[in-house]
Protein backbone atom coordinates (compact mmCIF):
# COMPACT_ATOMS: atom_id res chain seq x y z
CA UNK A 1 0.00 0.00 0.00
CA UNK A 2 1.05 3.44 -0.67
CA UNK A 3 1.88 5.82 2.75
CA UNK A 4 1.08 8.92 2.71
CA UNK A 5 2.18 11.47 5.20
CA UNK A 6 0.17 14.18 5.65
CA UNK A 7 -0.13 17.60 8.12
CA UNK A 8 -3.58 18.74 8.83
CA UNK A 9 -5.02 22.39 10.30
CA UNK A 10 -8.16 20.77 11.34
CA UNK A 11 -10.64 23.34 12.29
CA UNK A 12 -8.97 25.87 10.28
CA UNK A 13 -9.44 27.68 7.05
CA UNK A 14 -6.51 26.75 5.88
CA UNK A 15 -6.79 23.08 6.15
CA UNK A 16 -6.50 20.75 3.63
CA UNK A 17 -8.41 17.66 5.00
CA UNK A 18 -11.18 16.56 2.63
CA UNK A 19 -8.51 17.35 -0.31
CA UNK A 20 -6.76 14.58 1.50
CA UNK A 21 -9.07 12.11 2.00
CA UNK A 22 -9.89 12.12 -1.30
CA UNK A 23 -6.95 11.37 -2.90
CA UNK A 24 -6.51 8.91 -0.03
CA UNK A 25 -9.62 7.25 -1.29
CA UNK A 26 -8.66 7.23 -4.75
CA UNK A 27 -5.33 5.65 -4.37
CA UNK A 28 -6.14 3.35 -1.22
CA UNK A 29 -3.59 5.00 0.07
CA UNK A 30 -2.82 4.13 4.23
CA UNK A 31 -2.76 7.68 5.48
CA UNK A 32 -0.75 9.13 8.32
CA UNK A 33 -2.22 12.55 9.70
CA UNK A 34 -0.30 15.09 12.29
CA UNK A 35 -1.86 17.45 14.20
CA UNK A 36 0.04 19.86 16.01
CA UNK A 37 -1.00 22.03 19.03
CA UNK A 38 0.47 25.76 19.39
CA UNK A 39 2.28 23.97 22.99
CA UNK A 40 4.20 21.50 20.47
CA UNK A 41 5.44 24.07 18.36
CA UNK A 42 7.11 25.88 21.67
CA UNK A 43 8.58 22.60 23.11
CA UNK A 44 10.11 21.77 19.13
CA UNK A 45 11.31 25.28 18.67
CA UNK A 46 14.68 24.82 19.85
CA UNK A 47 15.59 21.46 18.27
CA UNK A 48 13.99 22.74 14.58
CA UNK A 49 16.18 26.00 15.06
CA UNK A 50 18.73 23.86 15.86
CA UNK A 51 18.10 21.34 12.45
CA UNK A 52 17.69 24.63 10.63
CA UNK A 53 20.73 26.62 11.15
CA UNK A 54 19.04 29.31 10.49
CA UNK A 55 17.14 31.81 10.65
CA UNK A 56 13.53 31.23 8.17
CA UNK A 57 10.24 32.50 6.98
CA UNK A 58 7.09 31.04 8.29
CA UNK A 59 5.58 28.09 10.68
CA UNK A 60 4.92 26.12 7.24
CA UNK A 61 8.49 24.78 8.05
CA UNK A 62 7.51 23.38 11.30
CA UNK A 63 4.22 21.87 9.79
CA UNK A 64 6.98 19.94 7.28
CA UNK A 65 9.19 19.03 10.13
CA UNK A 66 6.32 17.06 11.99
CA UNK A 67 5.57 15.60 8.48
CA UNK A 68 8.97 13.88 8.43
CA UNK A 69 8.71 13.07 11.90
CA UNK A 70 5.40 11.14 11.25
CA UNK A 71 7.16 9.50 8.81
CA UNK A 72 10.53 8.34 10.66
CA UNK A 73 7.84 7.43 13.77
CA UNK A 74 6.22 4.91 11.09
CA UNK A 75 9.86 3.23 10.18
CA UNK A 76 9.91 5.39 6.69
CA UNK A 77 13.39 6.14 5.50
CA UNK A 78 12.20 7.24 1.86
CA UNK A 79 9.12 9.59 0.82
CA UNK A 80 8.83 11.33 -2.63
CA UNK A 81 8.02 15.21 -2.42
CA UNK A 82 5.97 17.26 -4.36
CA UNK A 83 8.70 20.36 -4.42
CA UNK A 84 9.20 22.35 -7.80
CA UNK A 85 5.61 21.64 -9.25
CA UNK A 86 4.89 25.47 -8.59
CA UNK A 87 8.06 26.84 -9.91
CA UNK A 88 8.06 24.45 -13.14
CA UNK A 89 3.94 25.27 -14.21
CA UNK A 90 3.57 28.63 -12.57
CA UNK A 91 1.61 27.29 -9.85
CA UNK A 92 -0.01 29.77 -6.85
CA UNK A 93 -1.77 32.70 -8.91
CA UNK A 94 0.37 32.18 -12.08
CA UNK A 95 2.43 34.96 -12.64
CA UNK A 96 -0.18 37.34 -14.12
CA UNK A 97 2.05 40.20 -14.92
CA UNK A 98 4.92 38.13 -16.39
CA UNK A 99 2.23 36.78 -18.39
CA UNK A 100 0.69 39.91 -19.70
CA UNK A 101 3.66 41.56 -20.31
CA UNK A 102 4.84 38.44 -22.57
CA UNK A 103 1.49 38.66 -24.77
CA UNK A 104 2.42 42.62 -24.43
CA UNK A 105 5.89 42.04 -26.08
CA UNK A 106 4.55 39.88 -28.84
CA UNK A 107 1.50 42.43 -29.58
CA UNK A 108 -1.24 40.37 -28.48
CA UNK A 109 -2.80 43.59 -26.82
CA UNK A 110 -6.41 42.21 -26.69
CA UNK A 111 -5.31 38.90 -25.48
CA UNK A 112 -3.52 40.23 -22.81
CA UNK A 113 -6.44 42.20 -21.95
CA UNK A 114 -8.84 39.28 -22.14
CA UNK A 115 -6.54 37.34 -19.64
CA UNK A 116 -6.54 39.97 -17.06
CA UNK A 117 -10.40 39.81 -16.64
CA UNK A 118 -10.41 35.80 -16.26
CA UNK A 119 -7.60 35.78 -14.89
CA UNK A 120 -8.46 38.16 -12.01
CA UNK A 121 -12.18 35.55 -11.81
CA UNK A 122 -10.66 33.47 -9.56
CA UNK A 123 -10.43 33.46 -5.68
CA UNK A 124 -8.25 35.44 -4.08
CA UNK A 125 -7.38 37.77 -7.18
CA UNK A 126 -8.64 40.81 -8.53
CA UNK A 127 -8.27 43.49 -11.54
CA UNK A 128 -6.77 45.81 -9.41
CA UNK A 129 -3.94 43.20 -7.90
CA UNK A 130 -3.39 41.95 -12.05
CA UNK A 131 -2.88 45.91 -12.79
CA UNK A 132 -0.80 46.16 -9.86
CA UNK A 133 1.43 43.30 -11.24
CA UNK A 134 1.45 44.45 -14.55
CA UNK A 135 2.79 48.13 -13.39
CA UNK A 136 5.40 46.57 -11.11
CA UNK A 137 6.66 44.39 -14.06
CA UNK A 138 7.39 47.96 -15.99
CA UNK A 139 9.03 49.50 -12.83
CA UNK A 140 12.53 49.91 -12.15
CA UNK A 141 14.60 52.37 -9.81
CA UNK A 142 13.32 55.07 -7.56
CA UNK A 143 9.27 54.20 -9.15
CA UNK A 144 9.62 50.32 -8.16
CA UNK A 145 10.53 51.25 -4.52
CA UNK A 146 7.61 54.20 -4.24
CA UNK A 147 5.09 51.30 -5.66
CA UNK A 148 6.42 49.16 -2.61
CA UNK A 149 6.17 51.66 -0.28
CA UNK A 150 2.25 52.45 -1.47
CA UNK A 151 1.95 48.91 -1.23
CA UNK A 152 2.81 48.78 2.29
CA UNK A 153 5.98 47.32 2.31
CA UNK A 154 8.58 48.88 4.03
CA UNK A 155 12.45 48.99 3.71
CA UNK A 156 12.79 50.68 6.89
CA UNK A 157 10.47 49.39 9.85
CA UNK A 158 10.53 51.15 12.99
CA UNK A 159 11.96 49.00 14.92
CA UNK A 160 15.41 48.80 13.09
CA UNK A 161 18.12 51.93 13.18
CA UNK A 162 18.19 51.74 9.61
CA UNK A 163 20.80 54.84 9.84
CA UNK A 164 23.21 53.19 11.97
CA UNK A 165 23.19 50.05 9.12
CA UNK A 166 23.42 52.49 6.67
CA UNK A 167 26.97 54.07 8.54
CA UNK A 168 27.87 51.07 8.67
CA UNK A 169 27.95 50.10 4.71
CA UNK A 170 24.27 48.61 4.43
CA UNK A 171 22.41 49.14 1.58
CA UNK A 172 18.46 49.87 2.89
CA UNK A 173 16.54 48.39 0.21
CA UNK A 174 14.67 45.98 -1.77
CA UNK A 175 16.71 45.03 -4.67
CA UNK A 176 14.70 44.25 -7.68
CA UNK A 177 15.55 40.80 -9.02
CA UNK A 178 15.78 39.81 -12.11
CA UNK A 179 15.81 36.96 -14.63
CA UNK A 180 19.60 36.47 -16.31
CA UNK A 181 17.02 34.30 -18.48
CA UNK A 182 15.13 37.34 -19.57
CA UNK A 183 14.13 36.66 -23.49
CA UNK A 184 11.05 38.42 -25.25
CA UNK A 185 7.69 37.21 -24.96
CA UNK A 186 9.04 34.68 -22.65
CA UNK A 187 8.94 36.59 -19.54
CA UNK A 188 6.99 33.86 -17.80
CA UNK A 189 9.21 31.35 -18.78
CA UNK A 190 12.30 33.31 -17.51
CA UNK A 191 10.37 33.79 -14.42
CA UNK A 192 10.43 29.84 -13.52
CA UNK A 193 13.87 29.87 -14.89
CA UNK A 194 15.03 32.38 -12.13
CA UNK A 195 13.12 31.03 -9.19
CA UNK A 196 14.25 27.09 -9.85
CA UNK A 197 17.78 27.98 -9.77
CA UNK A 198 18.43 31.49 -8.00
CA UNK A 199 15.68 32.42 -5.94
CA UNK A 200 12.66 30.74 -3.79
CA UNK A 201 12.90 27.26 -4.32
CA UNK A 202 16.76 26.97 -3.39
CA UNK A 203 15.98 27.80 0.38
CA UNK A 204 12.80 25.81 0.14
CA UNK A 205 14.49 22.89 -0.97
CA UNK A 206 17.46 23.73 2.07
CA UNK A 207 14.64 23.85 4.82
CA UNK A 208 13.56 20.46 3.24
CA UNK A 209 16.83 18.73 3.36
CA UNK A 210 17.15 20.02 6.91
CA UNK A 211 14.08 18.46 8.07
CA UNK A 212 14.47 15.46 5.92
CA UNK A 213 18.09 14.82 7.60
CA UNK A 214 16.59 15.64 11.32
CA UNK A 215 14.92 12.31 10.84
CA UNK A 216 17.11 10.50 8.69
CA UNK A 217 14.63 10.63 5.96
CA UNK A 218 15.33 10.65 2.40
CA UNK A 219 13.14 12.76 0.46
CA UNK A 220 13.20 13.29 -3.25
CA UNK A 221 11.40 15.74 -5.35
CA UNK A 222 10.62 13.84 -8.71
CA UNK A 223 9.14 16.75 -10.51
CA UNK A 224 13.06 18.14 -10.17
CA UNK A 225 14.56 16.67 -12.78
CA UNK A 226 16.67 18.20 -15.98
CA UNK A 227 14.37 16.94 -18.15
CA UNK A 228 11.13 17.77 -16.84
CA UNK A 229 12.57 21.13 -16.38
CA UNK A 230 13.71 21.61 -19.62
CA UNK A 231 10.28 20.46 -21.11
CA UNK A 232 8.19 22.59 -19.26
CA UNK A 233 10.08 25.60 -19.80
CA UNK A 234 10.11 25.05 -23.30
CA UNK A 235 6.24 24.87 -23.50
CA UNK A 236 4.51 27.80 -24.51
CA UNK A 237 3.59 29.25 -21.76
CA UNK A 238 -0.43 29.55 -22.07
CA UNK A 239 0.11 25.77 -21.41
CA UNK A 240 1.06 26.44 -18.25
CA UNK A 241 -1.09 29.25 -17.02
CA UNK A 242 -4.29 28.72 -19.25
CA UNK A 243 -6.03 31.86 -21.13
CA UNK A 244 -8.47 31.30 -18.42
CA UNK A 245 -6.25 31.81 -15.34
CA UNK A 246 -5.69 28.58 -15.03
CA UNK A 247 -2.30 27.73 -13.21
CA UNK A 248 -0.45 24.32 -13.75
CA UNK A 249 -2.84 23.89 -16.68
CA UNK A 250 -1.14 21.09 -19.04
CA UNK A 251 -0.56 19.09 -15.79
CA UNK A 252 -4.06 18.93 -14.55
CA UNK A 253 -4.98 18.04 -18.15
CA UNK A 254 -2.24 15.29 -17.94
CA UNK A 255 -3.30 14.04 -14.64
CA UNK A 256 -7.11 13.98 -15.84
CA UNK A 257 -8.63 10.46 -15.17
CA UNK A 258 -5.36 9.91 -12.82
CA UNK A 259 -6.63 12.58 -10.40
CA UNK A 260 -10.03 13.34 -8.86
CA UNK A 261 -11.57 15.63 -11.27
CA UNK A 262 -12.39 17.51 -7.67
CA UNK A 263 -8.53 18.30 -7.43
CA UNK A 264 -8.36 19.07 -10.97
CA UNK A 265 -10.89 21.52 -11.09
CA UNK A 266 -10.17 23.34 -7.87
CA UNK A 267 -9.65 27.29 -8.08
CA UNK A 268 -8.64 27.77 -4.35
CA UNK A 269 -5.34 26.22 -3.93
CA UNK A 270 -2.68 27.71 -1.44
CA UNK A 271 0.55 27.41 -0.40
CA UNK A 272 1.44 24.59 2.24
CA UNK A 273 -0.19 27.01 4.93
CA UNK A 274 -0.32 26.92 8.74
CA UNK A 275 -2.95 28.55 11.43
CA UNK A 276 0.20 30.95 12.24
CA UNK A 277 -1.95 33.69 13.92
CA UNK A 278 -3.96 31.41 16.06
CA UNK A 279 -0.77 29.34 17.25
CA UNK A 280 0.84 32.74 18.28
CA UNK A 281 -1.85 34.40 19.80
CA UNK A 282 -1.96 31.35 21.87
CA UNK A 283 2.12 31.50 22.99
CA UNK A 284 1.51 35.02 23.55
CA UNK A 285 3.16 35.08 27.29
CA UNK A 286 5.35 32.81 26.23
CA UNK A 287 6.79 34.93 22.84
CA UNK A 288 7.02 38.26 25.01
CA UNK A 289 9.74 36.48 27.83
CA UNK A 290 11.47 35.75 24.14
CA UNK A 291 11.48 38.77 23.00
CA UNK A 292 12.30 40.72 25.88
CA UNK A 293 16.09 38.95 26.31
CA UNK A 294 18.19 41.42 25.05
CA UNK A 295 19.96 40.47 22.25
CA UNK A 296 22.88 43.30 22.45
CA UNK A 297 22.20 44.41 19.15
CA UNK A 298 22.38 48.25 18.97
CA UNK A 299 20.45 48.34 15.77
CA UNK A 300 16.96 46.21 16.74
CA UNK A 301 14.91 48.28 18.70
CA UNK A 302 13.53 45.34 20.93
CA UNK A 303 11.66 47.27 23.09
CA UNK A 304 9.74 48.78 19.90
CA UNK A 305 9.24 44.82 18.67
CA UNK A 306 7.46 44.11 22.22
CA UNK A 307 4.85 47.45 21.31
CA UNK A 308 4.91 46.21 17.94
CA UNK A 309 3.72 43.15 19.35
CA UNK A 310 1.25 43.98 21.89
CA UNK A 311 -0.24 45.78 19.22
CA UNK A 312 -0.97 43.13 17.19
CA UNK A 313 -2.03 40.77 19.74
CA UNK A 314 -4.33 43.38 21.36
CA UNK A 315 -6.13 43.75 17.63
CA UNK A 316 -4.97 47.27 17.50
CA UNK A 317 -2.78 46.18 14.52
CA UNK A 318 -3.11 43.88 12.12
CA UNK A 319 -1.30 40.54 12.27
CA UNK A 320 2.12 40.09 10.28
CA UNK A 321 4.38 37.28 9.12
CA UNK A 322 6.81 39.61 10.85
CA UNK A 323 5.83 38.11 14.21
CA UNK A 324 7.14 34.52 13.69
CA UNK A 325 10.37 36.50 12.24
CA UNK A 326 11.14 38.43 15.40
CA UNK A 327 10.55 34.82 17.40
CA UNK A 328 12.86 33.28 14.68
CA UNK A 329 15.80 35.71 14.77
CA UNK A 330 15.81 35.97 18.34
CA UNK A 331 16.12 32.60 19.49
CA UNK A 332 18.17 31.83 16.86
CA UNK A 333 20.44 34.37 17.75
CA UNK A 334 20.39 33.01 21.47
CA UNK A 335 21.13 29.73 19.90
CA UNK A 336 23.91 30.89 18.00
CA UNK A 337 25.64 33.96 20.04
CA UNK A 338 26.53 33.04 23.62
CA UNK A 339 24.71 36.32 25.43
CA UNK A 340 26.08 37.46 28.23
Amino acid sequence: AINTFSYIARDSAVSEEPWVDLVNAQVNAKAHKVLVSPQELSTDLDDMIHAQGEPFGSTSIYAQYRVFKLAKDNAITVTLDGQGADELLAGYHGYPGKRIKSMLEQGHYRQALNFARQWSTWPDRSLKHCFKTVVAECAEGPLYDLLRRGNGMQASPSWIDTQMLRDAGVHIGYPQQKSPYDLPGRKLASELAFSLTHRGLQSLLRHGDRNSMRFSIESRVPFLTSDMADFLLSLPENYLISQSGETKSVFRAAMRGIVPDAILDRRDKVGFSTPEQVWLVQLAEQIRGWLKIDLGLPFLNQPQILEEFEKIISGKAAFSWQVWRWINFTRWYQHNFELR
